[in-house]
């Protein structure tokens, strides 16, 4: 690569962060649900979000030079495909997920130079408490963190139970498995399987709207609980996406609960990114960064899966690579048995 080549490379990472603050932006003024109906001209629209007319838009108009949405006649803007993800009322919406990155994220990535130096979380720099109080103390951001990390319907888990075999399992416990849509595409493909989900009573849908839309309502049980509680027994613990959030020692205090609680012959099905070697690009690296900057968790090579394995009881067995979100995420379904004491 030459050296100028190497600039504009630099250059052109750097206006990524523009235009992730730009979609933030008018994910938060709500752009799209206001043009769902149709294209509207920039005054109207100004007048409708609340905001000034010339500067909206230089806004919508940088946007759509990104293909978020596009510039008509007479200064009128309408949506395209990629704006009807920032719409509120689609099933598959990123809008709320868009508002958790595009504020909170970003401006803990700004403190990314001093996390470093210090080794402290930045987000408890920036905002003057952990993640996880200020999710609680801060309701609209804690609905958006919620909506965002979940899933908006069961079917969009059924990659894990077609790839993954749970065939042998009479009771699954899925731990911190929010309001319930994967516990939801398991239990749906095997007819015969029980289902318990724990979960804090702030993540619970008391509606049971996943399970009673995959018809299989009747067959789980729903406590209140964390990864550190007590766990009820079970032939297998799913633990999806939260090991992540958590460091070393967390992580191992929460596997170990599952291995009192498990049923001889049981097993441990964790999901979560691996780090893959070498330098080829990927998802789970810069994930990493967020997850060191938000709450001190970290994401694993398949090593570091192993120890956290060994130090909690268990035998690493297996990874089985998902097919979820296409583009280098490193998800994998990494399995472990108990180890007989």
């Amino acid at each position: 690569m030459s050296e100028v080549s190497s600039s504009i490379r630099v250059r052109e990472d750097m206006y990524a962060g523009w235009l992730s603050a730009a979609v933030y932006s008018a994910a938060r003024l709500r752009v799209a649900d206001h043009l769902a109906d149709g294209p509207l001209g920039v005054d109207e629209l100004a007048e409708r979000t609340g905001t000034d007319a010339g500067s909206l838009y230089r806004l919508l108009r940088a946007l759509a030079g990104a293909g978020y949405f596009r510039e008509e006649e007479g200064r009128r803007f309408a949506t395209t495909p990629l704006a009807g993800y920032l719409r509120s009322d689609t099933e598959d919406s990123v809008k709320d997920l868009v508002l958790f990155y595009g504020r909170e994220v970003y401006r803990a990535y700004g403190a990314l130079a001093d996390a470093v130096r210090t080794g402290e979380r930045a987000f408890d720099m920036e905002y003057g408490m952990p993640l996880w109080d200020y999710l609680n103390t801060v309701r609209d951001t804690g609905d958006a963190f919620r909506k965002g990390m979940g899933a908006a319907t069961w079917t969009e888990q059924l990659p894990l139970p077609r790839t993954y075999s749970f065939d042998g399992i009479d009771t699954l416990v899925d731990v911190g498995g929010g309001t319930g849509s994967m516990l939801a595409a398991v239990l749906h493909e095997h007819p015969g399987m029980k289902g318990v989900l724990v979960e804090i009573p702030a993540g619970i849908d008391h509606t049971m709207r996943h399970f009673k839309e995959a018809d299989v309502q009747d067959r789980v049980e729903v406590r209140e609980g964390s990864a550190f509680d007590e766990l009820p027994e079970g032939d297998a613990y799913l633990i999806s996406c939260v090991l992540h959030a958590m460091d070393d020692e967390q992580s191992v205090r929460a596997l170990r609960r599952m291995r009192e609680s498990i049923r001889p012959g049981g097993r441990v099905i964790v999901l979560e990114r691996i780090v893959p070697p070498g330098n080829e690009p990927g998802l789970a690296r810069m994930l990493d960064l967020t997850m060191m900057l938000m709450n001190g968790g970290k994401e694993r090579t398949e090593q570091e899966w192993r120890d956290l394995f060994t130090a909690s009881g268990f035998r690493f067995t297996r990874a089985v690579e998902m097919p979820y979100f296409q583009g280098g995420a490193e998800l994998y379904a990494i399995e472990g048995i108990p180890v007989e004491d």
